[in-house]
């Protein structure tokens, strides 16, 4: 079947002509940190359900390969990971349909999923394998492709700033650049205007505003008539457009 899905009626905010935006920082305490302070819980289903993936993944170790009984157990798996999958999906389309409709633009980081999840090893092995299972069960790909689909579908615009922004460090009070954080530090103090930020609303405040400033460097280069595009990425925009 196909559908025709119509553009949402643009969001500005009250009274002036400037969109809505909301940057959004993806993490693992919480799965979204917007720049209003505001935050999405990461549902850990992976975690929820371990004990009883473990119960079944024994279970189906001590039946005999070919028997009808293996076959049960490996059914039983498989419906559980379809139920983790569904509920996660369901979460992520909410969460993404709500985002899409309250704003005009949406401004996130580019994350090098795959990067990030390379393969252990080493001596912090152990770490890294339940980094890489906290970042599976967190979904951030299927988020990012979610948001980017619906920003098509509904008339938005999503900005994927540079992954080498500094939207950690950087004061959203006073631009200053601060020294590189462990990933421990959930609070820091910037040296040179005091104010204290909480590490993930402050990088959210960061890629509203760098998102923003983006935004409105495509959007007046545009010839009269064009709308701006569903997607801006920083790393693909001409050098002088960035740095302008």
């Amino acid at each position: 079947m196909e559908e025709r899905i119509a553009p949402l009626p643009a969001a500005f905010l009250p009274g002036s002509g400037t969109p809505r935006a909301v940057g959004l920082d993806l993490g693992l305490a919480t799965l979204v940190t917007m720049d209003d302070g505001s935050t999405v819980e990461h549902p850990r289903l992976l975690k929820k359900y371990e004990k009883k993936l473990a119960r079944l993944q024994k279970e189906l170790h001590r039946k005999r390969k070919g028997s009808g009984n293996r076959a049960k157990v490996r059914e039983k798996i498989a419906r559980l990971y379809a139920l983790i999958t569904d509920v996660r999906k369901d979460g992520l389309d909410q969460l993404t349909t709500r985002l899409v409709r309250e704003n005009q633009v949406l401004v996130v980081e580019d994350l090098a999923v795959a990067n990030l999840m390379r393969s252990a090893s080493g001596a912090g092995r152990r770490r890294k394998a339940k980094l890489n299972k906290s970042i599976i069960d967190a979904a951030w790909g299927e988020l990012l492709r979610m948001l980017r689909y619906k920003c098509e579908w509904y008339g938005r615009t999503m900005v994927i700033v540079d992954r080498f922004f500094p939207s950690t460090r950087r004061c959203s009070s006073c631009h200053a650049k601060g020294e590189r954080l462990d990933l421990s530090v959930r609070s820091w103090t910037c040296r040179d205007c005091g104010a204290v930020h909480d590490r993930d609303v402050n990088a959210a405040v960061n890629l509203r505003d760098e998102g923003l400033r983006l935004y409105w460097l495509v959007a007046m280069a545009l010839p009269p008539g064009r709308t701006t595009p569903s997607v801006i990425k920083a790393s693909e925009l001409p050098e002088c457009v960035v740095t302008a």
